[in-house]
């Protein structure tokens, strides 16, 4: 049997199949040109960061033993054994005499980070801005920093991030996400650019979100939508229902306009919502008081109660509640409120507090300023003072506690002391 002559090939047909693998090559150069992985570097731990066993005694002095930035953070960042800082695209884990542990860093703007979960998976949250708003979210092991997951969604360009006992949350001024510890996204509410069911969330439209914190299977949301004179209380459960719709627990207006600071979300629990509340606006329980309160609600957001605190008509900016060892301590900008973390009722206040604090050796560490005041925690008594000297820092200043040592966020700085 004769040999089959090929087909003929033409110089147009080189030509073509020239540009076709040029034009391959230059496709799968430009994803790994533009790919996280590109971006990214990551600097792994050597060795695991000294085990931190909770402190028996407070210290009556301290002094500082190191400090760094970390701007992106409000609050102090803790893991199991290590402290977190965040700046400049880049996040560092730190033991407690300050060496790193491990270090991951992107070519690119970052939004926010976040230590958790209490309990579950000892994680680090790290979300960066890309084209799409700050949405490039990566989960990073706290013990070596190794990477275990990766999201990408939708996302407003500016987002506060926090870890709950089950669930995190990011959120904006226009859209709200809830991710489990694997990242799986449980609700996403507010602003959503492709629906593909437009009847999962409640019937509100062009909700701005001022406040939102997760707690237990919760969010509660302090939100203004169309049609809304005041601000509105919104509590949903953190999961999808099994129709995929968003279940809402209850919804009620908090004030009757929108003349002062939106009140803010405190404390989340599976039987509490707790606000802070300004009183720009007095409207609230028919005869309580007037000026700044703490304003309960059940999970249907049904008002139970109100308590009046010293506090600024808006909560800072920069203040976060701090939830530690069955307390919540929140800095309204004049006090700082101590709540029981399980029904979220106040216990007590701190004047002149500068900023939250947390428990050392089962009493409360609450900033003040040139110290820390050292409270016992069922009724604030003040057992004694460790004097700190801070500089020209005078406030706010957050608190959390690692094993024998303190750290403060001070502004832009964080500060261990021990």
């Amino acid at each position: 049997m004769g040999r089959i002559k090929p087909e003929r090939r033409t110089r147009t047909d080189l030509i073509v199949t020239a540009l076709i693998v040029v034009a391959v090559v230059v496709a799968g150069v430009a994803v790994w040109w533009t790919s996280s992985a590109r971006q990214s570097r990551l600097e792994p731990a050597t060795q695991p960061a000294p085990v931190q066993l909770p402190a028996e005694n407070v210290p009556r002095t301290v002094g500082v033993k190191w400090s760094a930035r970390s701007d992106v953070t409000s609050v102090p960042q803790i893991t199991r054994d290590t402290v977190v800082t965040a700046a400049d695209g880049v996040v560092t884990a730190h033991d407690v005499d300050g060496g790193q542990v491990w270090q991951y860093r992107r070519a690119a703007p970052l939004c926010a980070a976040a230590a958790g979960w209490p309990g579950g998976d000892n994680s680090v949250l790290a979300v960066y801005r890309n084209n799409r708003g700050c949405s490039e979210v990566t989960s990073l092991r706290a013990l070596d920093g190794g990477r275990h997951g990766a999201r990408t969604s939708d996302a407003d360009d500016t987002v506060e991030l926090s870890i709950g006992t089950d669930y995190a949350l990011l959120y904006g001024p226009t859209r709200l996400e809830t991710w489990g510890a694997n990242l799986v996204r449980g609700i996403e509410y507010g602003r959503v650019d492709a629906p593909v069911n437009p009847d999962v969330s409640p019937a509100r439209t062009h909700c701005r979100l001022y406040s939102a914190l997760s707690g237990a299977d919760r969010v509660a949301v302090v939100e203004r939508c169309d049609d809304d004179h005041g601000y509105r209380l919104s509590v949903f459960s953190s999961d999808q229902t099994s129709d995929e719709k968003i279940r809402q627990w209850g919804s009620t207006m908090l004030t009757t306009s929108a003349r002062g600071p939106a009140p803010r979300i405190i404390a989340a629990t599976d039987t509490t919502i707790a606000v802070y509340d300004g009183g720009a606006d007095p409207t609230g329980t028919v005869g309580g008081p007037v000026g700044p309160r703490i304003r309960l609600f059940t999970p249907q957001a049904e008002s139970t109660g109100e308590h009046p605190v010293a506090g600024d008509p808006g909560a800072p900016e920069r203040s976060r509640p701090i939830n530690d060892q069955g307390v919540i301590s929140f800095w309204t900008g004049k006090a700082t409120v101590v709540l029981n973390a399980s029904n979220g009722a106040p216990i007590f206040q701190v004047a002149d507090a500068i900023g939250p604090g947390s428990v050392m050796a089962g009493q409360l560490l609450v900033p003040m300023p040139g110290t820390i005041s050292v409270r016992r925690v069922y009724d604030g008594h003040e057992e004694f003072t460790i004097p700190v000297d801070r500089g020209d820092v005078v406030g706010p200043v957050s608190l959390r506690v690692l094993g024998d040592t303190i750290i403060e966020q001070r502004g832009t700085e964080l500060v261990a002391l021990r």
